[in-house]
């Protein structure tokens, strides 16, 4: 069975994937060949939310359960309705229905998916190499002013040391943003005490000026990377695509600039063995 993911790191206990749009070129996804599903959705969304036919949705969702099943023996796959927040679910405690609202999972039970999904926030998943517990992250600029990393690091039991991934997501010359937004987002992640390099430094490094009054360019890749870093989390690739240029990757912000009423969600999935 093909699907349209890409595996972005697989060891004997773990295997990180993200799927994508099905779709090779933007234009498609813009003109849709004159098929609206097409154009809106791609041909692998993986949300219930953008109102893409449930049908459909569950059956992607099923096949590849099904595709993870054959590559690494995975049973399950535990899905949240993500909130933009700093919510954690440990996947192996009893729980209320209600707690699957939610933007970071863990578990550290075998044969078992966790996945989140995106359209230019950051995707991440940690692990440890030699087995043990697994998480996946939903990072938006809210989560990682809230401490979602720092919250999900802190609820993981671990043994040695972790290490972490981070899916398509959308890139500093795609992402402009209100200028006072981005100092805001500053402030608050020094203030939280997310990352170890000071205001100035961060500031420096992470907004670049724009051409249009008011707005500025914010590197929210490197944000997430420099909080797992202060946590000596080692990111394992350094490079990261474009959900916004990429054709391969939905993008909601591409989605408000072409002035459509809809975009489909590409999944991360990281599977314990």
């Amino acid at each position: 069975m093909t699907l349209p993911l890409d595996i972005l790191y697989q060891n004997d206990d773990v295997m990180v994937i993200q799927t994508h749009t099905g779709v090779s070129d933007k234009a498609d996804q813009l003109t849709g060949h004159d098929d609206n599903q097409l154009a809106l959705y791609g041909k692998f969304n993986m949300a219930l939310h953008v109102n893409d036919v449930p049908s459909w949705v569950l059956n992607r969702r099923a096949r590849l359960l099904a595709w993870l099943y054959e590559q690494a023996g995975a049973n399950q796959i535990h899905w949240l309705n993500q909130v933009h927040g700093n919510v954690v679910i440990d996947v192996d405690q009893p729980r209320s229905q209600s707690l699957s609202l939610a933007d970071a999972l863990i578990t550290q039970r075998a044969k078992t998916a966790l996945a989140i999904m995106t359209a230019d926030c950051v995707p991440i998943a940690i692990f440890e190499k030699n087995g043990g517990a697994v998480a996946c992250i939903h990072a938006g600029w809210q989560g990682l002013v809230n401490g979602v990393i720092a919250k999900t690091v802190a609820l993981m039991p671990t043994s040695s040391k972790l290490f972490a991934v981070i899916g398509a997501c959308i890139s500093l010359p795609a992402y402009e943003v209100d200028q006072h937004l981005a100092e805001h987002i500053i402030n608050e992640v020094v203030t939280n005490k997310l990352v170890l390099l000071d205001r100035q430094v961060l500031f420096d490094m992470l907004i670049k000026p724009s051409n249009n009054r008011g707005k500025a360019y914010l590197d929210i890749k490197s944000l997430a990377r420099l909080q797992l870093e202060k946590f000596g989390i080692t990111v394992l690739n350094d490079t990261v695509p474009c959900s916004y240029l990429s054709p391969k990757y939905y993008s909601y912000r591409l989605q408000t600039h072409t002035n459509r009423p809809a975009i489909g969600r590409m999944a991360m999935l990281i599977i314990k063995k």
